[in-house]
């Protein structure tokens, strides 16, 4: 066996997706990023025909499939994380179970338009 630099292990990184090497607590598999207005409201005048709508309150939210090494800390909800330069609030995670050194997870996040 050649002699070289250590490889080290458990260090995950987002890759090969959105992100540009971040490091985080999971490698990434697939992404799933969408964009919604929380306030759409539509007004109609007296002919029953819409005459305004005011939509507000963009969010940005995303869900990332993923593993992780058994020994890591999975993070808690309420905590922040970064993905494809954008910062999001952790609202739920899924733990899908475990196979051999790896769990399966799913996380989702949130984006709000005036929280930073």
């Amino acid at each position: 066996m050649a002699t070289g630099s250590p490889i080290e292990y458990g260090v995950a990184y987002f890759y090969g997706l959105r992100d540009s090497g971040s490091i985080t607590y999971m490698t990434v598999q697939s992404d799933d990023i969408s964009q919604s207005l929380a306030l759409d409201v539509e007004v109609t005048g007296a002919a029953g025909t819409v005459v305004t709508n005011r939509v507000d309150d963009r969010r940005k939210e995303v869900t990332l499939d993923g593993t992780l090494l058994i020994s890591d800390t999975i993070p808690l909800i309420g905590t922040q994380f970064t993905y494809a330069t954008v910062q999001y609030i952790l609202k739920s995670i899924d733990d899908k179970g475990v196979n051999r050194d790896y769990r399966k997870v799913t996380v989702k996040g949130v984006k709000y338009q005036e929280i930073a």
